[in-house]
């Protein structure tokens, strides 16, 4: 939370700053007109809000289908398992379980903290998986029709947790914020030292208002461009709904549900 914190802080420090510039000038100077130069630099870095808002809520999306399209996988995973005879498909089953509650217990942590590699206790779950999935006999009458859709599943599921753990990078650059940062400074000041607003209640009104639309489109842009951070982070619920619809569908004495 403090990096995400850190940052918001920083432009509401700068804009502060400009604010605090415009009250030396006003006191200083008499009101000039900065309606070109505003229409100008104002549409600019209102374009670049919008772009960057546009660019973060697509990068949260991408990753947030990832993590649907592997639970998804999981599902598909079992179902595909679904009808081999139970002491065949039992060890791969519980593999999967497993690999399942340490994604949710220790892989989402992991990432919220910043560790976007994966973390070390899936990987050794995941390979556990793999190990009971190639253990399968798949020449068996039972098992051939049915391990071509097994391992296919085995493969989005990959590729599923791969892009997951990708798009935890925020994607926006740092020149990019520092634009931001400089722009909307530089449109605080010169709304605050307008003709246009002669009277000291309408120009910290004005400024004022403007501020906090910059932060609010900002810092939603920077949480959204930070999809496992710890402002409103994605949360792992399609796994937890994958889970749960897999464990419910056990007996209770399932060694497909037994603790890992």
């Amino acid at each position: 939370m403090a990096g995400e914190l850190g940052v918001i802080a920083l432009l509401l420090a700068a804009l502060a700053a400009a604010l605090a510039l415009v009250w030396v000038i006003r006191r200083r100077s008499e009101p000039i007109d900065t309606s070109e130069t505003v229409t100008f630099i104002g549409s600019a870095i209102g374009l670049l809000l919008s772009i960057v808002m546009f660019f973060a809520l697509e990068h949260r999306s991408t990753a947030q289908a990832a993590a649907q399209a592997e639970a998804s996988a999981y599902t598909a995973l079992f179902s595909s398992m679904a009808p081999l005879p139970g002491e065949i498909s039992d060890p791969a089953q519980h593999a999967a379980v497993c690999v399942m509650r340490s994604i949710i217990n220790d892989e989402w942590p992991a990432m919220r903290g910043g560790d976007l590699t994966g973390a070390p206790a899936t990987q050794q779950a995941i390979g556990q998986l793999y190990a009971a999935i190639e253990a399968l006999p798949r020449t068996a009458p039972e098992v051939e029709p049915w391990f071509p859709t097994i391992w296919s599943t085995m493969i989005e599921r990959a590729g599923a947790r791969d892009t997951r753990l990708a798009q935890g990078q925020s994607e926006l650059p740092l020149t990019l914020w520092i634009t931001v940062y400089i722009g909307s400074f530089i449109v605080v000041v010169l709304v605050g030292i307008s003709e246009k607003l002669p009277r000291r209640a309408a120009w910290i009104g004005v400024s004022a208002a403007l501020v906090v639309a910059i932060v609010l489109l900002a810092g939603a842009s920077l949480v959204l461009d930070r999809p496992y951070g710890s402002l409103a982070p994605i949360e792992p619920d399609a796994m937890r709904n994958s889970l749960a619809v897999v464990e419910s569908n056990q007996p209770a004495n399932s060694p497909v549900i037994a603790p890992c």
